[in-house]
């Protein structure tokens, strides 16, 4: 049987309309597949973000947590200054919370005591009494972690010992100010970890002698007890 050139023509219309139905067809499939799979692509990269911002969030809020339970330990405050012009040396502390122990026996009584003991919670701050140099940090079996500064005129030795830590920003040979932080309240050295305290002392020396001299002790007592504190 013999098919005409109008029919031929037909059956080839028919086949490149059928063809063409067939791709696009295929290419909406493809299409809708795509979609599909970058939706989902989407949702998982906005769900992993979101993840990571909670998780990031939590750490932030711990991390804010702890290094606000470390600073409130360490807080330093305004300076309470006395009469006398010193600044008693750990922070909170009033005059009537102090102890005068310049004259106790140490050492089985083979030696006065030479300073006052501060009691305090352990991490509070330790402040400077007076304005002066940073003449030596230094750690000792007796004092622990101690600290020398000396007044502007080389008369005075000011002695912090016994300190948890030092203030992470002070250096030997900087200048501090009265009421500057300069470490924390410990039990360093041979003082009794059941009483954290600061040991307090206060040297006259020669002016042309270094750090480490043997000088003649001051009671501080009297000069950050007696009299209304002012600010």
């Amino acid at each position: 049987m013999q098919v005409g050139w109008p029919g031929l023509s037909r059956a080839i219309a028919a086949s490149i309309v059928l063809t063409s139905i067939f791709w696009i067809a295929l290419g909406v499939w493809l299409y809708r597949n795509h979609l599909a799979a970058d939706r989902s692509l989407r949702g998982a990269a906005v769900e992993a973000a979101s993840t990571a911002a909670t998780v990031s969030g939590v750490v932030g809020a711990l991390s804010g947590n702890a290094s606000q339970s470390h600073d409130r330990g360490a807080r330093s405050l305004p300076p309470t200054v006395m009469p006398s012009g010193l600044a008693i040396p750990v922070a909170g502390v009033k005059p009537a919370q102090l102890t005068d122990t310049f004259s106790q026996g140490r050492a089985e009584g083979a030696r006065h005591h030479d300073a006052i003991d501060i009691l305090a919670t352990e991490g509070t701050a330790v402040q400077a009494a007076a304005p002066g140099r940073v003449e030596k940090l230094f750690y000792s079996a007796d004092g622990g972690n101690t600290i020398y500064v000396r007044s502007a005129d080389r008369r005075l030795i000011y002695y912090y010992a016994h300190l948890l830590a030092y203030d992470p920003s002070l250096r030997e040979g900087e200048m501090v100010r009265q009421g500057q932080s300069l470490g924390q309240v410990g039990h360093t050295g041979n003082a009794d970890a059941a009483a954290p305290h600061l040991h307090f002392a206060i040297w006259s020396v020669d002016q042309a002698g270094d750090w480490s001299q043997q000088g003649v002790a001051i009671n501080p007592y009297p000069l950050l007890h007696n009299g209304a504190e002012r600010r």
